[in-house]
């Protein structure tokens, strides 16, 4: 008995009839043009297959409905007002570094740093685009990249304080950096009221923040030296409800994605809030978590980040391409 293997290589190619004019398969002159898909099912011996059959001239569009952007104004408009005041802040609780620098006091220096620090990552999604990048570099950038790392004079802002206060440097070697923060700060607040955020950057940031909360942050990719990395993905999930409480009027008719987040995002808080309390009231550096904590607050940041995942796909202004199926009937290779 002799025995034939196939195996088929699929090839869908969408085609359109030619006028009359061309060669076989054309349609007759002077009617329109009807769209065809050619699905090819080859072999490697003597027999193969073709099926063609017409397109729908009106395919059905996704089930769930088109968002205007324009929906997106009063969200964005109010995270900027968010954003501002947050920044106001910041100004604020730079003082008490300044001042614990200036005398150098190391322990003070810390503790005012962890707060300056977490108040501007409740930002969350300020700097995405536009000129304020460059801003969020000189005071939220780290040594990652840049030529001889710590050493580079473009390393600057909170990271470069963090390096110093962890690293042995003396507090008061640091003010001048502090004085480069606060400058930078007074800018990016000035241009907060102004920064352009796309309705799909908006949405997508949703999600992003504790995404990358969970890569730079509980890993101690960004924090290094002070290891505050659950410190800091607080602030991320302060900056996330926030973000989601502007989007709540675009997402009113899907409740089961809005509790979805709301528990999950619960549940994250109530963790951490746990975890602080077995630490004496405050959250610990990465290092101080014992495992049991470590792996309860990965699974919860899991569970909020896949709730979260939902949002971006709900807030779309613009649907998705229509990609016609192949029929079932039109599937076959001969042997």
């Amino acid at each position: 008995m002799l025995l034939a293997v196939c195996v088929a290589v699929v090839a869908f190619v969408v085609v359109s009839a030619v006028d009359g004019g061309g060669s076989g398969g054309g349609h007759p002159r002077g009617e329109a043009a009807t769209p065809f898909a050619a699905y090819f099912a080859r072999a490697p011996h003597v027999l193969s297959s073709a099926a063609v059959y017409p397109l729908s001239r009106t395919p059905q569009l996704p089930s769930y409905p088109e968002l205007v952007s324009s929906r997106f104004r009063a969200p964005i408009a109010q995270y900027r007002a968010y954003a501002a005041s947050q920044l106001g802040v910041m100004e604020r609780r730079l003082a008490p570094l300044r001042a614990a620098l200036e005398a150098n006091d190391r322990s003070a220096a810390r503790a005012a740093w962890r707060s300056a620090y977490t108040t501007y990552l409740k930002l969350g999604a300020v700097y995405l685009v536009g000129p304020v990048a460059a801003l969020n570099q000189q005071i939220d950038g780290t040594a990652g990249g840049l030529p001889g790392g710590v050493s580079n004079r473009r390393f600057t802002g909170l990271h470069r304080i963090e390096y110093g206060l962890w690293s042995g440097a003396p507090p008061r070697s640091l003010v001048a950096t502090e004085q480069q923060l606060q400058v930078a700060v007074r800018r990016l607040h000035a241009a907060v009221p102004h920064v352009t955020i796309l309705p799909l950057e908006y949405a997508t940031r949703a999600h992003e923040i504790l995404e990358d909360a969970q890569r730079d942050l509980l890993s101690g990719a960004d924090v290094p030296w002070s290891g505050e990395g659950p410190l800091a993905t607080y602030a991320g999930l302060e900056a996330t409800e926030e973000v989601i409480s502007t989007l709540k009027p675009l997402l009113v008719s899907d409740e089961e994605v809005l509790r979805s987040v709301r528990d999950e995002l619960s549940v994250l808080r109530s963790r951490m809030d746990a975890i602080a309390l077995a630490h004496g009231g405050r959250l610990p550096p990465n290092p101080s978590l014992t495992r049991a904590q470590a792996e309860q607050l990965d699974g919860a940041l899991g569970g909020a980040l896949e709730a979260l995942s939902q949002v971006p796909g709900r807030l779309e202004v613009e649907a998705p391409p229509h990609v016609t199926p192949i029929p079932s009937s039109a599937v076959r290779i001969d042997p």
